[in-house]
């Protein structure tokens, strides 16, 4: 091997040797790269991950603020009356069976009329009954200052199931033969109603004008029948035609009297003269007279 081949394979030898070198050291320093990267992605991602995780955790906060806000929207809604605004809600006060308003219904008011026993129903009333109330309302009858003294009495029905509250001083049923034939020696006994505050001031109107009977509805009746009739000559013997298929004849100014005022002195119906009167009472029945 002469000296020229020599120098070849130390050229080839060197260079193969620089290129490992070579190699090595751009391992080295891409794997250096690699890894000051890594960490520094590394500690990117921690840094977000933790902002992440501090802002979901005051998005909870406020989301939790939110539902207890809705919660009381809801609250607040549902206690709103219908057409108008909601009212501070009041803390309820325990209620005292024991004591009379205890016995009352909300909105209603206790009033207490006086009637004889008869009109009572016999004295039987208890608390916890249903009534009607009928009066006998003397009404006047004077036109413009004329007659003004003059009353005429009218009968109709002007409350319709009101709740009996007490009996006398008793406002819990007790019931016993006993209690009612104590009633039964009483002339006048006191019944004290629940009412709506307007009922209150017109049946207290009533009764300073007139006379009234209660007639006792049954507890599983709650209908309250619309348009009725003053009682008078006319709805009564209308209503035996129509019931009975008996007529009652009633001369017309007697059936005049239970609707209408009479004519005033000087007025043109007082100067027509007297009325031809018929029969006082006929009774027909099947279309025959008895």
């Amino acid at each position: 091997m002469n000296l020229e081949n020599k120098k070849q394979i130390a050229t080839v030898i060197l260079a193969l040797g620089l290129g490992l070198i070579a190699t090595f050291l751009t391992g080295q320093y891409v794997q250096n790269s690699v890894t000051k990267q890594t960490k520094a992605m590394t500690k990117e991602y921690a840094q977000h991950t933790a902002s992440l995780k501090k802002e979901m955790e005051l998005n909870e906060g406020k989301l939790e603020a939110l539902g207890q806000r809705y919660e009381d929207l809801v609250r607040l809604v549902q206690a709103m009356p219908k057409g108008g605004a909601a009212e501070p809600v009041k803390p309820q006060q325990p209620i005292d069976q024991n004591t009379f308003s205890g016995v009352m219904s909300a909105g209603k008011r206790a009033i207490t009329i006086q009637v004889d026993t008869l009109s009572a129903i016999g004295g039987l009333l208890s608390p916890g009954d249903f009534v009607d109330v009928i009066a006998t309302l003397k009404i006047p009858e004077g036109v413009k200052g004329i007659g003004k003294d003059k009353t005429k009495d009218v009968v109709t029905v002007l409350f319709q199931n009101l709740q009996v509250l007490a009996v006398g001083t008793l406002f819990k049923s007790i019931g016993g033969v006993g209690l009612y034939e104590d009633r039964q020696r009483t002339n006048l006994i006191n019944v004290t109603l629940a009412v709506s505050p307007q009922e209150a001031g017109l049946l207290t109107f009533a009764q300073a004008n007139g006379k009234l009977q209660l007639s006792l509805r049954s507890p599983l009746e709650e209908e309250e029948y619309q348009f009725l009739q003053v009682a008078s000559w006319d709805t009564l013997t209308e209503y035996i035609m129509e019931k009975q298929g008996t007529k009652l004849s009633v001369p017309k100014s007697m059936a005049d009297e239970s609707l209408t005022i009479e004519p005033t002195v000087g007025s043109e119906d007082s100067e027509s003269g007297d009325e031809e009167l018929g029969p006082d009472i006929q009774i027909f029945r099947g279309g025959k007279e008895l």
